[in-house]
């Protein structure tokens, strides 16, 4: 039996949790924090991390606690400037906003009932390996195993740890966001944002049901450079509400009338690896490929890292008649390095040349809103933001975005 140690209890380390204790492996997770629950607000899956969730047998679970998102728009001024529709690209793709706390929940549940040990406040702290083995300390401990799946985060310090040529470059805009409940919106289907140029974003994005409240919510993504966090802090609620007044007087308003409402910050940082594994030591998720949240790819990009590696952990025959082939698993690490490259260089690329474009101070939001107009009106161009959006495309040439493939 292999023997597989996961670090960190995000959306990537439990859904390989699942997947490869299904497939038999002896697997456990390793968390730094006591309560791993997330606490931030609403995410986007795209078809491509809905696919990963047919796979585990979760999406049905999930649709129960989401809204179906049938499209984006977003307006500058009156203007509408970008407006994508899931049914173009295929007609039986949509999104699904969803709380961060509802996803963890329905994996961390699954994990659970698998019998997958989950270790919380005591994270992987450091590793060595051999040919053979891999020896990972962790808080209360060490441990030899026969493979180390690294998923802790943006952040992460074990990822440091490899001798692979790696970046991380923390961005220097990020966001205030908060869920509002509210049964009475207008655009329960929608993704609606509002610019001023680069410097100003608001999204509300419909994010089902609110797991504190069981109401029906929304999630608000107001974009603010780093520089400013201390102002925003000082200004408070009153001083967000009337930034946002300018821009959207109806988000304001109901911001005003939500005294359950909880703001917070959350920063963004851009993750770049030369190779997502070493020899027995594999990165998964954000800690592999953090970028920005424009494309909204983020946990459907943990969801297909997952379910690779439990594809190649399968190719390599790491398990066969109860004896551990040496090789097997490194040999399914390099595999997974492979088939991951192109998709993840597509996106990171793509978020690269968007993000300036809707988070900067440079003079180019008008740019932004002539290329998705003019795209929307070039059928071929058109179809490519799509399958981009749904996180379908393998890279530069792949004009079909077929997510069977993955």
């Amino acid at each position: 039996m292999t023997y597989i140690v996961i670090a960190g209890a995000g959306i990537a380390g439990l859904a390989s949790a699942i997947l490869l204790t299904r497939q038999g492996h002896q697997v456990e997770v390793f968390e730094q924090v006591a309560d791993p629950t997330p606490v931030g607000a609403g995410l986007l899956l795209q078809p491509s991390g809905q696919a990963m969730l047919q796979s585990l047998g979760l999406l049905d679970a999930v649709k129960a606690k989401a809204a179906v998102v049938h499209s984006l728009e977003g307006y500058t001024g009156s203007w509408k400037t970008l407006d994508l529709h899931y049914q173009f690209a295929h007609e039986d793709w949509y999104g699904l906003g969803i709380h961060r706390a509802n996803l963890h929940q329905i994996l961390w549940q699954c994990a659970l009932d698998l019998g997958v040990a989950i270790h919380l406040g005591n994270g992987i702290s450091a590793f060595s390996q051999d040919a053979q083995r891999v020896q990972a300390q962790h808080q209360q401990g060490s441990l030899q195993v026969d493979g180390l799946v690294i998923a802790n985060g943006a952040r992460s310090l074990l990822r440091d740890q490899l001798c692979i040529t790696q970046t991380h470059r923390p961005y220097p805009w990020g966001a205030y966001w908060a869920v509002l409940d509210k049964e009475d919106w207008p655009f329960p289907h929608i993704l609606l944002q509002r610019y001023r140029g680069a410097q100003i974003m608001l999204g509300i994005l419909p994010t089902g049901i609110n797991p504190a409240t069981n109401r029906t919510c929304y999630s608000l993504f107001w974009s603010l450079p780093k520089a400013e966090f201390a102002e925003y802090r000082q200004a408070g609620m009153p001083g967000l509400i009337e930034r946002i007044r300018r821009v959207w007087p109806e988000v304001a308003e109901w911001l005003a009338h939500a005294p359950e409402a909880t703001i917070a910050i959350a920063e963004y940082a851009d993750v770049r690896l030369a190779s997502y594994h070493q020899g027995r030591v594999v990165v998964l998720g954000d800690a592999a490929h953090a970028m920005s949240p424009q494309l909204g790819q983020g946990a459907n990009m943990a969801l297909i890292d997952a379910t690779i590696l439990a594809q190649c952990l399968a190719n390599s025959g790491a398990k066969f008649d109860g004896e551990l082939n040496s090789n097997s698993v490194t040999a399914a690490f390099a595999e997974y390095s492979q088939r991951r490259s192109k998709h993840i260089a597509y996106y990171q690329t793509v978020s690269r040349i968007m993000t300036p474009l809707y988070q900067s101070n440079y003079a180019i939001g008008w740019l932004r809103d002539l290329g998705t107009v003019a795209g929307r009106h070039v059928p071929a161009v058109y179809h490519q933001y799509l399958l981009t959006l749904c996180g379908a495309k393998q890279g530069f040439l792949d004009m079909r975005g077929v997510i069977a493939r993955l």
